[in-house]
């Protein structure tokens, strides 16, 4: 009885999803160039078979976001790369301030300045996932991150994953980015 509850509610919340997909998706075919331009910087990455990129342009009541995502595999291990711009990324991204650590049996999360970028990490002990992500700008300039969500690798091969991106590269795009 719960399957049959939870495929019917999966059914109307994925007929609303779609919808409004197709509605952002319309939005964002009217100005294509701006996520398209941050294509080049989700690069390749020697090993893994990386997908299309793919994404959106967003603009609602003043409200403005622009992100690109690209996911890769490797066997069993999956990564999926964003980068996205906007006051709601900042918004998204989580807290700010370099030196914090936590740690507990089932995760640890940490915030540290890589190469003069603030970059947050967590990461779930039990799943072997977690997400890197790195502040590219502040919510003054629009608000900007690049991460890197993973599952089947460790804490440590994924911040070596996110370091193959250029950062101050990525940064430059978002920045050009109308």
């Amino acid at each position: 009885m719960r399957k049959n509850y939870q495929k019917k509610s999966f059914g109307t919340c994925g007929k609303i999803l779609l919808v409004s997909f197709a509605i952002l998706f319309m939005a964002a075919a009217v100005q294509a160039e701006s996520y398209q331009t941050l294509y080049p910087c989700l690069i390749n990455l020697s090993g893994w078979t990386g997908g299309e990129p793919t994404g959106m342009n967003m603009n609602m009541s003043g409200m403005v976001m622009v992100n690109a995502t690209r996911v890769y595999s490797k066997g069993n291990k999956e990564l999926t790369v964003m980068i996205m711009k906007g006051s709601q990324a900042f918004g998204m991204g989580g807290m700010q301030g370099s030196g914090m650590h936590m740690d507990s049996p089932e995760a640890n999360m940490n915030i540290q300045t890589i190469n003069g970028f603030q970059v947050q990490t967590v990461y779930d002990k039990e799943e072997s996932s977690g997400a890197v992500t790195v502040f590219l700008t502040h919510e003054e300039a629009g608000g900007a991150f690049f991460t890197l969500s993973y599952a089947g690798i460790s804490e440590s091969e994924a911040i070596g994953l996110a370091k193959k991106f250029d950062w101050e590269r990525i940064k430059n795009k978002v920045e050009s980015v109308k």
